[in-house]
Formats: C-alpha cells, structure tokens, sequence
C-alpha cells in the first residue's frame, strides 16, 4: 500500500481514538506510525526516509524529535489504546492470542521488556518497560507489573498463550504467565 493511502487510512483512525487532539500532533503520530510500518525500523532517519513530500531528511527527523519530546504527547497513554484496540479486534477473530514475551540488554545497565502480539508472521508489541539492571536477568517484580498492564489490554474470558525465554523463568513469572 503506498505510503498516503496508508496515511490515509491511519489518519482515519486514529483521529476516532484522538478526537480532541491537536490536527498536527496526529499527523506527526501518523507519520511516525507509517514510517515504522514501511520502513520496518525504530531508527528517526529511516522512519523520516519513509514520509513522502518535500521536506528534506533532517527537517523531518528533527519533525519526528520534536513530536517525541514534546511534554504533552505521552506515547504510553497513546499507544495503550492503539494496543487495546488491537487486542480486542484479535479476540474478535481469534479463540486464541499469541504472545511473545522477550528481554534483550540495550546498554550496560538497561534492559527492554516487550510483550508482542503474534500475527501473520509479525510481532505486533503491545507492552513494553525499560528496565535498570546489573545483572544478566532483571528482577520478578518488573517482570510481573508488566505482564499485570499487558493481562489488562485482554477481555476475560480470551486464551491467550504466550512464549517466553528462560529471561521470565521465576516461579512468580512462571506462575502469573500460566494464570
């Protein structure tokens, strides 16, 4: 789908879920979106490659820093109900939603957990915390608010069946992740 149509239609979209947000906040999230879409990378100078129009490649990566740093756009309030949304529309379709559930080591001290939805062939992420850390594993209690806020973009009733790395293998994980 070529890059405007899918503005288009997420524009669409996500103006339901914002409907008293700002015109050019939404147009810079959208951007933002089709250009993690298209160009498959969280990197600003690919995702701004991706955004059609005149603008020049720095222009629009200081666009998208800006939008990122701005105090009143709260990406995890923004992406909790996109996440949502998501997981509703799955349980719609689906009996069952799968999850991956990972750990990778992003600096000395810092660790990225992400809870990702499964689907066709992709991993959608609908959770995901920043972690502090010394050590190789980071501690149960991180571990298990973020699959408390993950558990909460579900319906009751849904069978949701995650796969997970020895990273989430203590027995509170392991006892919250089969419950």
């Amino acid at each position: 789908m070529p890059n405007n149509n899918l503005y288009h239609t997420w524009n669409m979209r996500i103006r339901q879920l914002y409907s008293v947000e700002r015109k050019t906040r939404i147009q810079n999230f959208v951007w933002l979106i089709v250009g993690i879409h298209q160009s498959r990378l969280v990197c600003l100078s690919r995702i701004a490659g991706k955004i059609p129009g005149k603008g020049k490649l720095i222009s629009l990566i200081q666009r998208l820093s800006r939008f990122l740093a701005n105090p009143y756009v709260n990406v995890r309030d923004r992406y909790e109900s996109i996440a949502r949304s998501w997981s509703e529309m799955q349980s719609r379709h689906l009996e069952k939603i799968r999850l991956n559930v990972d750990g990778a080591k992003v600096g000395f001290a810092h660790k990225l957990l992400i809870v990702s939805l499964a689907h066709r062939k992709r991993a959608i992420t609908i959770a995901w915390t920043w972690v502090r850390h010394i050590r190789w594993l980071c501690s149960p209690q991180a571990q298990l608010a973020m699959l408390a806020f993950e558990k909460s973009l579900f319906p009751r009733g849904l069978t949701v069946l995650s796969v997970d790395n020895c990273e989430f293998g203590a027995v509170e994980v392991a006892k919250q992740l089969d419950s």
